[in-house]
């Protein structure tokens, strides 16, 4: 990966908060929580639950409960943000989230309200649809349950007036294309960090025709556009088992100017785009690793199909290794091939295992070396005999392209 232009002047940033829609500023009424998909009908992954209670008593402190079909929420008390809390970590933050397999989850957390009118403001945030598994028709998301507890009594506004807003403002306006852009008021970049912010910055083209990527490492969650096209949701702040995650999101080429691309970021976590990059993939070597097990190509399959008058010539549905480089770079070394049972994957150290085929090495030469793209099937025929019989046996190769 090249490191490119990091995008860390400030003043090339801006900046506008989403609004935080009340009860009166809706226009979609019901005396219940509503379920989300029904409600948003696929039209936004977004959609806001608000609503308005009357506290007399003289003590401010209360319990917010919310119970939630997924699969995260925000949550608001007369415009604030409250709750610290996500539930993939034990850390503090301002979110709550439930896992892909359960994305069930009770958000709970200490909240101030004022004496009289209080607004409750909770945006309950989905990632993606449900598309598979058996019952489809019966999945559900959003707000289960609120209750509000304080020292004296239990509210529940489980059935009670609920005002709802599907999408955010700056998605109904669009304001991640040029026109869009300047329907609302941008203000200065200020490092805030506050949840539920839109980013936009004027960036340039890496030069070349590498494939470009836009590293946001830096940020938690939300959706990035360049010039109007939405390149994807990224959520560098969820952590894989094993702690790893995407940081690299692919900017094809087509959607970008040599100059002044209009990069557009809605960020619900509060990241820092200081330390977003504009990088470019530079690949110098490739690997591929495949058993005798292996199906073969689909594009095999077809070819036989249509040989259907010689059914005994199948050589072309053997597994293979493939092989591509880069445009304008061919094959020019191969660091390591075996026949049999190596050791290794392509993501770790490689190494010769005890059956190996002593032509692993010539045979991938002869069908690769100075060409851009190549295959080679696994069968013992190809590499003269085979090593071990009674093995399962693959093939690995490791290519340098320049």
């Amino acid at each position: 990966m090249g490191r490119g232009e990091v995008l860390d002047a400030a003043d090339m940033w801006q900046e506008f908060t989403e609004a935080i829609p009340n009860f009166d500023s809706t226009s979609k009424k019901s005396e219940t929580l509503l379920e989300q998909m029904n409600t948003t009908k696929d039209s936004s992954d977004y959609l806001w639950y608000t609503s308005r209670f009357q506290l007399e008593s003289s003590d401010t402190q209360a319990i917010l409960e919310v119970s939630s079909l997924g699969h995260a929420l925000h949550a608001f008390i007369n415009g604030q943000a409250v709750g610290e809390l996500y539930f993939t970590y034990a850390k503090e933050t301002r979110s709550a989230q439930g896992s892909r397999k359960n994305p069930r989850f009770k958000f709970e957390r200490s909240v101030s309200l004022s004496k009289g009118i209080n607004n409750v403001s909770i945006l309950s945030v989905m990632v993606g649809m449900p598309n598979s598994g058996a019952f489809l028709e019966r999945r559900a998301a959003g707000l289960r349950t609120v209750m509000i507890r304080d020292k004296q009594e239990n509210y529940d506004f489980t059935n009670y007036s609920w005002g709802y807003q599907i999408g955010l403002q700056g998605e109904t306006l669009q304001i991640y294309t040029e026109q869009g852009s300047s329907q609302v008021q941008w203000k200065k970049f200020s490092n805030a960090a506050n949840p539920l912010t839109w980013y936009k910055a004027q960036v340039d083209a890496p030069p070349g025709d590498a494939p470009v990527t836009l590293n946001l490492a830096s940020m938690g969650k939300g959706e990035a556009w360049v010039n109007g096209q939405s390149i994807g949701r990224y959520w560098p702040s969820y952590r894989s088992p094993n702690g790893s995650a995407q940081t690299w999101y692919n900017v094809p080429r087509s959607f970008l100017k040599p100059t002044g691309n209009l990069l557009v970021l809605l960020e619900e976590n509060g990241g820092n785009p200081l330390q977003i990059s504009l990088d470019t993939v530079s690949i110098s070597q490739v690997c591929g690793h495949v058993t005798a097990s292996h199906l073969a190509s689909v594009s095999s399959w077809i070819e036989h199909n249509h040989r259907a008058k010689n059914p005994a010539k199948v050589s072309g549905r053997r597994p293979k290794v493939l092989l591509a480089c880069p445009s304008k770079s061919k094959i020019s070394r191969i660091s390591f091939a075996s026949y049999g049972t190596p050791l290794g994957n392509c993501r770790s150290s490689l190494a010769v295992g005890a059956c190996h085929s002593q032509n692993s090495t010539a045979v991938v030469k002869e069908a690769c070396l100075g060409k851009m793209k190549c295959s080679i099937a696994v069968s013992d025929r190809r590499f003269g005999g085979d090593p071990c019989p009674t093995e399962p046996k693959s093939l690995m190769v490791v290519a340098e392209c320049q």
